[in-house]
């Protein structure tokens, strides 16, 4: 688990540190630009262990000129992971337990974009949180009694990349994909784990200041009833 750490803090080091002129220019993005409010409803499907499900969230914040952009969100699984479980393996209390798993967290993203041009937007999301992992287990049989719970600490950072190829002014196809590395206890580390996402983009501020446009440059003649 430390391994994986350290490879991914370099990963992420090497993104925001290597290139000198990334401080520089999320420096004059956020003195010099005047922030936009940002902010809705996100899902990524993600792949923990054997399991294919998805984290949902809502997050609100603030975008520099289309280049820099930060956000607070609460984040959670869309559904429990659930599967059996043997405990006491090979001990005369041996038994099977059905095991259900569920995690949430405050999370704040950075975003950087570094590619940009008439048709593509490629940029770098870091995101770091805190919150709860819970874990319980319960008898197999028609009662499902809980045999045992525990809940505990997890701070989440996930990293990756993603991509906007617009199709049109107004919409476009976004994709992601990165990973998710999950610090706590031995058991909330099994929510470690890759992430990915395919979307449709509307730009509702470009159609908003489209029709404004619009209506400044051909405005409504007013009736001669007036």
């Amino acid at each position: 688990m430390l391994k994986k750490i350290i490879a991914f803090l370099f990963f992420i080091f090497l993104i925001t540190i290597v290139n000198a002129s990334v401080k520089d220019s999320i420096r004059y993005y956020i003195k010099n630009k005047y922030p936009e409010l940002i902010g809705g409803l996100s899902s990524r499907n993600t792949i923990i262990g054997s399991h294919y499900t998805s984290v949902t969230g809502v997050a609100i914040g603030a975008d520099y000129g289309g280049k820099v952009r930060f956000m607070g969100g609460v984040y959670g699984l869309s559904s429990p992971l659930v599967e059996r479980r043997i405990i006491n393996n090979l001990t005369p209390t041996q038994n099977v337990v059905e095991e259900i798993s569920r995690f949430w967290y405050f999370g704040f993203t950075g975003a950087y974009t570094f590619f940009r041009d008439k048709r593509w937007t490629l940029d770098v999301p870091v995101r770091i949180g805190f919150g709860t992992a819970n874990i319980e287990q319960h008898d197999t049989g028609k009662g499902k009694l809980l045999i045992s719970e525990n809940n505990s600490f997890i701070i989440p950072i996930e990293s990756g990349i993603g991509a906007q190829f617009k199709l049109a002014w107004w919409i476009g196809l976004s994709a992601g994909l990165g990973s998710r590395i999950v610090i706590g206890n031995n058991t909330s580390q099994k929510f470690s784990g890759t992430y990915y996402n395919f979307g449709i983009n509307i730009n509702f501020s470009e159609i908003y200041f489209h029709i404004r446009d619009d209506m400044k440059k051909n405005p409504v003649p007013k009736s001669k009833f007036n």
